[in-house]
């Protein structure tokens, strides 16, 4: 399957420019989150429409929102679909967009971190239900992703280290010089670099396996122990916070059974430490409910879940491990 065309820019009049050379005079929506539109503007003549969205709206309901809209503005299958937003919003819109008369041309825009080196590439999508994250969604790979390093001025440093830590997990996958760019008193200087390396990681995998069969399970590095942790949370911890706790626990298990240097696990900790990032979170639900809760993850089978874990670093392996052990090393260390 082709991966995604992807074009790079550093200020939002380029990123216009892109905008309406992919977009020439064909039928189109622009789906952007409502909080940019304070500091992007786009050629009025586009077809834009205002989307308030955030994790706890990121059901069915939001998806049928989308789905009117396109209907509305009469798109086929030749339209093009763009979202401009962050994870939440990519997620939705590609969902919306891979469903609609069975599939149009999607282009994403990331606006946040965490967008730009992973949720916007892979062509994953999906919305929440009561049985966790992303549990309904396609593969769909976006024809276009458009990303513009101006969107990083407005976010907050907590935005930023959200996206960092899926440029560490890609470091830690593929490729260990992102971690030197990224272990520096300040990280942001080398961000071009470090986004640019990361979406080389991932696109490296996907080309193997581009529906999760195998290699690109890999890239859950984290993920697992932080999704139970986001819905324990109820979602007040953040997705970044959460697979930062993911992963260190994964260090920690690779230690115990692969030997896995000390040292690994040091530098990310002493970097989780120097940004404020907790390394620990203590569950507030009892054991059956969090046995529920990762009995449904999609990496489950017969009570055994594939576990991505890590020999060294740029040596990643699955594991088969059964989720009563994972919840004791979660619960009682």
């Amino acid at each position: 399957m082709k991966l995604s065309e992807i074009d790079y820019s550093n200020n939002f009049n380029d990123l216009d420019i892109d905008l309406k050379n992919y977009i020439n005079t064909d039928n189109h929506v622009v789906f952007l989150d409502s909080n940019l539109s304070s500091i992007l503007n786009l050629d009025e003549n586009l077809n834009i429409f205002e989307i308030d969205i955030n994790e706890s709206t990121k059901g069915l309901e939001s998806i049928q929102k989308l789905w009117a809209i396109m209907f509305d503005q009469s798109l086929d299958r030749n339209s093009k679909v763009i979202g401009i937003g962050g994870g939440v919003l990519s997620d939705l819109v590609g969902f919306a967009t891979s469903t609609f008369k069975r599939g149009a041309k999607l282009c994403l825009i990331p606006s946040t971190l965490l967008g730009m080196v992973d949720a916007a590439h892979g062509g994953k999508n999906g919305f929440n239900n009561d049985y966790g994250k992303n549990q309904i969604g396609t593969f769909f790979i976006p024809e276009k992703i458009l990303i513009c390093s101006e969107f990083l001025d407005s976010l907050s440093e907590n935005e930023l280290n959200n996206g960092i830590i899926e440029s560490i997990k890609a470091g830690l996958l593929g490729d260990r010089t992102i971690l030197d760019l990224i272990y520096v008193d300040n990280f942001m200087k080398n961000i071009d670099e470090i986004i640019k390396k990361s979406v080389k990681v991932k696109n490296s995998i996907l080309q193997n396996d581009i529906e999760e069969s195998n290699e690109r399970m890999f890239l859950n590095l984290g993920h697992t122990i932080g999704h139970l942790i986001e819905k324990d949370s109820d979602f007040s911890v953040s997705h970044g916070q959460a697979v930062a706790i993911g992963i260190l626990k994964g260090l920690e298990i690779a230690e115990t059974k692969y030997h896995l240097d000390n040292n690994v696990k040091h530098q990310f900790e002493d970097f989780l430490n120097k940004k404020s990032l907790k390394t620990d979170y203590k569950f507030s639900n009892d054991i059956n409910y969090l046995k529920e809760i990762i009995s449904n993850d999609k990496k489950v089978s017969n009570d055994v879940i594939k576990f991505v874990l890590i020999q060294d670093i740029e040596k990643p392996i699955l594991i088969d491990l059964h989720i009563n052990d994972l919840l004791e090393v979660l619960i009682n260390g």
